[in-house]
């Protein structure tokens, strides 16, 4: 597959950002002030509890860094990541800082345009930031040879969606991407589906990507042969067609959709009073699809590269939320909010991991070898060790391991308490070991 074709399957795959990777993360967000501190906004122009931060209050130097993510913008908005980059700048700033210094956070809104996204490149350059952390953007090639030329890291992100986002040297990604599709069908395959359904958008020959990511995750697990594959049309309105194609003697549906296109596929589903199980990605499936539709997704599977909200590896950022006022009308427990806030937690480590000058070359230096833990937030890094499973061009897929929700009430509840499982042999389609299995079954029944 040529790198546009794969960039084209990717930008599908994320949808609206949580989506994951694989994935969307949330839709109809609106732009949120960042509030007081050192907090700036540009718009495009130029398991175990979560780590104690306590001590003295942060002094000396503040340490520069920058988040970018579009808001202001007719496409895919994610007001999330750019609210939760200043939340983190507070709650740390006011619980010893980083590396005992102040953090200061620049926000840049990028609006969907690749000019303003470079525009914030050259912004975090002029302004010797540290790193660009917790980011997204489906303009990825108009940054990373800037940021590159600068000796600055993309540290952080939960998504990539261009080729080089996932080959170059200054991205640290976090999220697990391309495992999230191994997750749904292997958690299918364990659940007993005899039957199952690919749904997904048709992007041409950038499908065949995600038909055999299916079939090497439905190897892996000793599972059956894909009963049926449904492609939807990228300008589709009426789901009617797709929905009689997916539940036409099956049991269970991946569902690739994302959370915009998924609600149509509902509202049809609904209709037709499926009872198919739908296996989707953490922020194309999630609770602000489900909730319309609390009957028909009960007991559907969600799979995540960070656990939920609710669990106690969360606690800070619950609590930073809550002190500081974040707009109610954000959705946190997703790609964007989590993987923004697991990313300025590991940013802290890795910090705090050197010694002498703290620089963007020095910092991008330390990521490239760090090894970095996530305390139930996500699973255990090392950025040392490239992948190379399918390639040099998914070098980046760092981070190969999944969790689980089960949608109960058309609300997410995390399964068998946010544990990990490692994806990597359903990726390249190798058996998966016995401790990489989640545990099949649900407590709550797919509604009749």
């Amino acid at each position: 597959m040529s790198e546009a074709s794969f960039d084209k399957r990717l930008r599908s795959r994320i949808g609206r950002v949580p989506a994951l990777i694989a994935i969307a993360v949330t839709a109809a967000l609106v732009l949120a002030a960042c509030g007081g501190g050192s907090s700036k906004t540009t718009a495009g122009n130029t398991g175990p509890t979560s780590p104690a931060y306590t001590g003295a209050a942060a002094a000396g130097d503040p340490i520069k860094v920058m988040t970018i993510a579009a808001v202001n913008y007719n496409g895919p908005s994610y007001a999330n990541i750019l609210t939760t980059a200043s939340l983190a700048e507070k709650w740390f700033n006011s619980h010893g800082g980083v590396a005992g210094r102040p953090i200061k956070v620049t926000t840049c809104d990028e609006q969907g345009d690749p000019n303003k996204l470079a525009a914030c490149g050259r912004q975090a350059i002029a302004d010797k930031d540290v790193a660009v952390i917790g980011s997204f953007t489906l303009n990825g090639e108009s940054i990373i040879p800037e940021l590159a030329a600068a000796k600055i890291s993309w540290f952080g992100i939960c998504c990539a969606v261009v080729a080089s986002e996932l080959s170059s040297p200054i991205v640290q990604q976090i999220g697990s991407g391309l495992s999230l599709t191994g997750g749904e069908v292997v958690k299918a395959v364990q659940d007993g589906c005899k039957k199952i359904a690919l749904l997904t958008a048709d992007a041409g020959a950038t499908t065949q990507f995600t038909i055999t990511l299916v079939k090497n995750a439905l190897k892996s697990a000793n599972g059956p042969e894909l009963a049926a594959t449904v492609l939807v049309p990228l300008t589709a309105q009426d789901y009617s067609a797709q929905v009689a194609q997916a539940t036409n003697n099956t049991d269970c549906i991946i569902d690739g959709l994302s959370e915009t296109t998924n609600p149509p596929f509902l509202t049809a589903f609904a209709s037709s009073g499926g009872t198919q199980r739908l296996y989707g990605a953490q922020g194309n499936l999630d609770a602000k699809v489900a909730r319309p539709f609390a009957e028909a997704t009960e007991g559907d599977v969600v799979v995540g590269s960070y656990s939920d909200i609710s669990l106690p590896a969360w606690t800070d950022y619950r609590s930073a939320i809550s002190q500081y006022k974040a707009p109610k009308d954000e959705d946190y427990n997703s790609l964007g909010g989590l993987g923004t806030w697991a990313a300025y937690v590991v940013f802290k480590q890795v910090v705090e991991s050197m010694t002498g000058t703290i620089d963007s070359a020095t910092f991008l230096a330390a990521a490239q070898k760090a090894k970095v833990t996530f305390s139930g937030l996500s699973t255990g890094i090392d950025f040392s060790k490239p992948f190379t499973g399918l390639g040099a061009t998914f070098a980046n897929a760092f981070n190969r391991a999944v969790t689980y929700d089960i949608i109960h009430n058309g609300e997410l509840v995390p399964f068998e308490d946010g544990k990990f499982y490692d994806m990597t042999n359903a990726m390249i389609g190798t058996p998966l070991a016995p401790a990489d299995l989640p545990p099949g079954g649900s407590p709550y029944s797919k509604s009749k």
